[in-house]
């Protein structure tokens, strides 16, 4: 019996010396937390890769992780792994539920393998909005929202929400104001406030399944004027 465990511990400690473990850390780039529950894979670009239009299609999927509530995340390997042309990028979403759902690589970014650093992936939301006024007669409007604001121009569509993209599946309150001066000695805006509202942000899966740099498809946000909070 001793024998077979002292086999047992062997071709454990064999089997060790084969593999290593490599990964990260998740984060949100706006707010900098942790990304808990993303599945994030490492990919191999297989021949015809091209990094200006990055498919699915054209990258191997070699290993899975899903991070913790620290945003960590560590995958095995075969130790003779080339890894030097490899990239981590979150998993294509499978659905609206995941946290895959909430972050894409969009932006272009290649998070390549590391070993000498404490590798940090800073993910962008996959949300994409933009909101329409209704009934608005001010000239120069701002929307508020989070700890981020928008212009709206031609009076009607706001510029899209990509400083501060929305986590979707939520309800958000945006605060309207119209610009009635503009001061040339703290070069800020003077602001009048025109009331409140909230709205849902739905969660979409990418219109192209294939595609590596996605966002959701628009999403248009209407606000009527005569239906705000005051």
């Amino acid at each position: 019996m001793k024998k077979y465990i002292f086999l047992l511990l062997a071709l454990a400690f064999v089997a060790c010396e084969k593999t290593i473990y490599i990964g990260g850390y998740a984060i949100d780039v706006k707010s900098k937390d942790s990304i808990s529950g993303i599945e994030m894979g490492l990919y191999a670009p297989k021949p015809g890769f091209s990094y200006t239009n990055r498919r699915w299609s054209d990258l191997e999927l070699i290993a899975t992780a899903t991070s913790n509530s620290k945003g960590f995340f560590s995958m095995e390997i075969d130790k003779e792994t080339d890894v030097q042309s490899m990239f981590y990028f979150p998993l294509p979403p499978s659905d609206t539920l995941s946290a895959n759902a909430q972050y894409t690589n969009e932006g272009g970014q290649n998070f390549g393998v590391d070993y000498g650093a404490i590798n940090k992936f800073e993910l962008g939301r996959s949300s994409n909005v933009q909101l329409k006024l209704i009934n608005f007669t001010q000239n120069e409007l701002v929307v508020k929202y989070c700890n981020s604001s928008v212009a709206v121009y031609n009076r009607t569509y706001s510029t899209y929400l990509q400083y501060e993209r929305p986590i979707t599946g939520r309800n958000y309150k945006f605060d309207l104001y119209e610009v009635v001066n503009y001061n040339r000695e703290t070069l800020e805006n003077q602001l009048e406030y025109l009331g409140s509202t909230s709205r849902y942000i739905k969660t979409q899966l990418p219109e192209d399944r294939d595609k590596v740099d996605w966002l959701m498809p628009l999403q248009v946000i209407e606000i009527d004027y005569n239906t705000l909070e005051r």
